[in-house]
């Protein structure tokens, strides 16, 4: 039964390419059957608010500040590891104020050694008050990644959710002019005159809103070619998503050791960062740009990176010139970079890698890529970690270009030392061209496909439609009370404190499919988005010869054919790739203590790691920019279906994540009835022009008068009132309200 809830959660991991069946929600209610799961969530909730700070007027303090572990040790499943850890708890753990990173070997030991205490309680209620202690005495950064660690791990907490990164840490996620003036907001409850405030009707909880503008506050000499990108590169709910794929199989964590399935590890670090490599291009194709330069190392010259993020300690984030080069203190890393780059070709060339005893293993086996992404990431899966290492941690060392300080206390990670804020920095894409160039050097050694593999006999695409592809800027929300100092947690709780910040969104539309079938059958249809070719001496075949990398999945779903003429609708808001709901964490809290009071029942939507909904479509252009659908269908017949409660019900399609375009293709791939390949465009409505508000003069704008933010978003231009039909139920009014965003809770 365990084996089987961890490969649940695996499946769960892999959004971009898994649907869903009979989708579940797990309902809260009021009654004793569920009393204890509401008072469990709440109790887990508690120790995310306000987390630099252990207040003294709360349960968690009364459970964890005098519990001692050592002499509960019976409670725990191993006496080993409670050991170890008071060892390294008498020797000194990171100080409360110093930077956590993982890409630190001793904060790495640290963060492991108390992760294994969380995971060897032996009951929720021993976890919680390990929790609580935790809490208390431990390195805020250090204890909230090794409880979200344990959280997806244990099984007492299958039903456990916990919030956004962004409202655990915002400091990650916005700039400092933003945390200042939060900051004020706190000390001076809105007097200061940097927000708009507003006071619930049904609470005199007070909301202050801040208005934000990314991080980018530097000139646009200051970025370069990366500087109109920061739309996407900063989109607040893409940077959840890379943190908690990243946190649902850390690196530093060996499924072995708690017999997790590592049967996809390695093939989910290779699709998904050759997904998000191709949706990053798109929006580069989008803005006019070319691909990312070569990643060569010996001519590498590091792309800049100015940003305005500052730890909570107040230490900035370091910054990167656009004139550096590899810094003199990490040319000893660089050297073993090279070093790592020429084995891992070799492994790759020669269809073998060496195991630690020395002996060949053979890529050429339906576990190859699995092992080769072991490889490089550097996973405690690997082979061979001693001759491989981590070409991925390795590269972000290098390329952060941060100083390493010798006690561990002291160190300044840069931004490609966090998962949360790994995505902001140009040299995370250069980084990953290269890893994304192993995958597809290991792709292209196999081949492309034999036709028996890819066509699907009888069945056939005779037209598919697609709807207007319209995309534009809205203003969101998010909660970012963690950004704050209180004086207890009862005045903590008075207040709510929202930054906005403008996302990419696009207008819904659908696929009308027409498809010929000589049967009755099963089917999956796969959607692909890229870039298009405006030269016409360019067919198919030689525009995906060259192009089949930038490819996005953006659907996957089942169909059912009748024999003759199918017309098969599908719209793009029903893709469980792209999950939309989301509690805030501030709205989450209400229900949740309603629900503990009696006063309702709550239904808590399906929690899953998804790509952001509102980054299906590229931003396009206001003229229209030209792009290419591919489609594919074929048959429905080996599938492994999980269920976990909360996610649902998982449906793996295929074991070759991304197929059939994860090889080279064919010419036969385009003679084929059951694929289909149409140009459309994206058109780029200006309401919100990137450029209108990105100017300097336009930077963290605030609202000094003190009226309803209803009152404040009327003042602005309609987003998209043109294209607003109100009897049209897939389209959606884009008025003062933000929309649902993606549950990223695991």
């Amino acid at each position: 039964m365990r084996e089987m809830l961890k490969k649940c959660l695996l499946f769960a991991v892999v959004a971009v390419s898994l649907s869903t069946v009979n989708a579940s929600r797990y309902t809260y209610k009021s009654s004793n059957a569920d009393g204890d799961l509401l008072i469990n969530q709440k109790k887990i909730y508690d120790l995310f608010l306000y987390v630099s700070q252990p207040f003294t007027d709360t349960e968690y303090f009364a459970a964890g500040h005098n519990y001692d572990i050592f002499s509960h040790i019976a409670y725990y499943t191993n006496r080993e590891v409670v050991e170890e850890f008071m060892c390294r708890y008498k020797a000194g753990f990171l100080h409360k104020d110093a930077l956590f990173t993982y890409y630190n070997q001793e904060h790495r030991d640290e963060l492991v050694s108390l992760y294994r205490l969380f995971y060897a309680a032996k009951d929720f209620s021993t976890f919680y008050k390990t929790a609580a202690w935790a809490r208390i005495h431990m390195n805020p950064a250090l204890f909230t990644t090794a409880l979200i660690s344990a959280i997806s791990s244990r099984d007492d907490c299958k039903f456990i959710s916990f919030p956004y990164i962004s409202e655990i840490c915002p400091n990650a996620f916005f700039d400092s002019k933003i945390i200042y003036n939060a900051q004020q907001i706190a000390m001076t409850h809105g007097a200061s005159g940097f927000s708009d405030k507003k006071v619930d009707t049904d609470s005199t909880v007070e909301t202050y809103h801040l208005y934000s503008n990314f991080s980018n506050s530097y000139p646009n000499w200051a970025y370069k070619s990366e500087h109109p990108l920061a739309y996407f590169t900063n989109d607040i709910k893409l940077n959840n998503y890379y943190y908690y794929f990243r946190m649902a199989f850390p690196f530093f964590i060996s499924t072995n050791h708690y017999n997790t399935s590592k049967m996809f590890r390695g093939k989910i670090y290779f699709f998904i960062h050759q997904q998000l490599m191709a949706r990053y291009f798109l929006e580069r194709y989008s803005n006019g740009f070319t691909d990312v330069e070569y990643f060569n190392l010996d001519k590498f010259i590091l792309p800049p990176f100015y940003d305005s993020f500052v730890f909570p300690n107040g230490v900035p984030m370091p910054r990167r010139d656009w004139w550096n080069v590899v810094p003199a203190h990490k040319l000893k890393y660089f050297e073993y970079l090279k070093k790592l780059e020429i084995r891992i070709m070799e492994a790759i060339d020669s269809g073998y890698f060496y195991d630690e005893s020395g002996k060949q293993v053979s890529f050429d086996t339906p576990e190859g890529l699995n092992y080769l992404g072991n490889i490089i990431e550097g996973n405690y899966d690997s082979f061979n970690l001693k001759y491989y290492g981590s070409f991925d941690a390795l590269a972000r060392n290098v390329f952060g270009a941060h100083y390493d300080h010798r006690y561990k206390n002291y160190n300044v990670p840069s931004a490609l030392q966090y998962f949360a804020t790994s995505m902001k920095d140009p040299a995370f894409y250069r980084i990953y061209y290269k890893i994304v160039e192993f995958y597809y050097r290991h792709k292209s050694l196999l081949g492309h496909y034999p036709k028996h593999e890819v066509e699907f006999s009888g069945v056939k695409f005779e037209n598919v439609d697609i709807g207007k592809l319209i995309t534009f800027f809205e203003n969101k929300h998010y909660f970012i009370n963690n950004a704050v100092n209180v004086g207890s947690w009862k005045n903590g709780q008075s207040f709510v404190i929202k930054a906005h910040q403008y996302q990419l969104n696009y207008k819904p539309f659908s696929y009308k499919f027409t498809i010929n079938s000589d049967k009755m059958t099963k089917a999956v249809i796969r959607i692909f988005l890229g870039p298009a070719s405006y030269e016409e001496q360019y067919d198919d075949y030689s525009h995906f010869l060259h192009f089949n990398s930038k490819f996005f999945m953006v659907d996957e779903f089942e169909v059912h054919l009748k024999e003759g003429t199918n017309s098969i609708e599908r719209y793009s808001n029903e893709a469980i790739q792209h999950n939309k709901s989301h509690y805030s964490f501030d709205q989450f809290y209400k229900k949740l203590n309603q629900a503990i009071e009696d006063k309702e029942s709550f239904e808590l939507p399906q929690h899953e790691i998804s790509f952001p909904h509102n980054l299906y479509l590229p931003k396009g252009s206001p003229d229209g920019k030209k792009f290419k659908f591919f489609f594919y269908i074929g048959p429905c017949e080996s599938t492994i279906t999980y269920e976990l409660p909360v996610f649902g019900k998982r449906v793996l399609y295929s074991n070759n994540l991304g197929f059939p375009l994860d090889r080279p293709v064919s010419p036969f791939f385009f003679q084929l009835g059951n694929i289909y390949v149409k140009d459309t465009f994206i058109y780029h409505k200006k309401d919100y022009e990137f450029s209108d508000y990105h100017d300097e003069s336009h930077t963290n704008y605030f609202v000094n008068e003190h009226h309803t933010t209803t009152d404040f978003f009327k003042s602005q231009p309609h987003k998209n009132s043109e294209f607003t039909n109100e009897n049209d139920e897939f389209s959606t009014k884009r008025s003062d309200r933000a929309r649902s965003f993606n549950f990223m809770h695991i």
